[in-house]
């Protein structure tokens, strides 16, 4: 068993002495266009933790997840459910408590949705200072930025798009509208520096129908199996490569 909560409070507390770390994946439940589920982010960050911790067995146990992440650039189209800034921290902080008081040493947060980045960045810290606990966040896609760069035809990509088409053939095949996948029209914006997918850029507090009318940042007709098979076998080999460095050395 490799998740935490399916685990009785005996079989843990027999468990703890052998853990090396918990995982928790943090999603978000908020659109992905015309074709791929509200869960997109928490489906992805779910599966690479289960991909993790069956590979370390009982070294690492999977954390009942969190479905919910910050997303309210996406709110204007439906199905969107977002946190605000500071109950995501809060309820970051609080696992990390609770993890901290029955002796777990480790908190690995594997998290799908990019809108969370910095939210979990301040627990980060507020769990280093105030908790005492070790914790790391691991956003997989920059794990593998070369094979991505690689691997995608498309310069434009960061949601529902080529990247996150691709992954989900292979991480949630039935889960694709397939029919339903369709180029948006993406807006450029008349300053250049504003657009996301520059490298020269300057930040803006954005809203995804701003640049785009199908709720997709970059074309997911271009995405494949095959392309998808490329960037997650990667993706699970260096997460994997990482966790086990992480969690042998103190």
């Amino acid at each position: 068993m490799i998740y935490w909560h399916d685990h009785t409070w005996e079989e843990i507390k027999e468990k703890l002495s052998k853990l090396k770390a918990v995982i928790l994946p943090i999603g978000s439940c908020e659109q992905h266009s015309l074709h791929l589920p509200l869960g997109t982010d928490s489906f992805g960050a779910v599966i690479l933790s289960e991909k993790i911790a069956r590979e370390l067995e009982d070294k690492v146990l999977v954390l009942p997840p969190i479905w919910y992440g910050f997303s309210p650039h996406h709110m204007n189209f439906a199905g969107t459910i977002t946190l605000s800034s500071q109950t995501l921290i809060n309820l970051i902080v609080d696992i990390a408590k609770s993890l901290r008081r029955h002796g777990v040493k480790k908190l690995i947060i594997i998290n799908g949705h990019g809108g969370n980045i910095p939210i979990i960045t301040i627990a980060l810290r507020i769990i280093r200072e105030e908790v005492r606990l070790q914790a790391v966040l691991i956003n997989p896609w920059e794990l593998i930025s070369d094979i991505i760069n690689e691997t995608l035809e498309t310069k434009i990509w960061g949601h529902a798009c080529e990247f996150e088409t691709s992954l989900a053939f292979v991480q949630m095949p039935g889960k694709v509208r397939k029919d339903r996948i369709k180029k948006p029209q993406l807006k450029q914006p008349k300053v250049s520096a504003l657009a996301l997918w520059e490298k020269n850029k300057v930040v803006t507090a954005w809203n995804t129908d701003d640049i785009t009318d199908t709720g997709s940042i970059g074309d997911p007709t271009k995405a494949t199996v095959e392309k998808g098979k490329i960037m997650f076998d990667a993706m699970v080999e260096r997460t994997l490569k990482f966790v086990k460095e992480y969690i042998e050395n103190e």
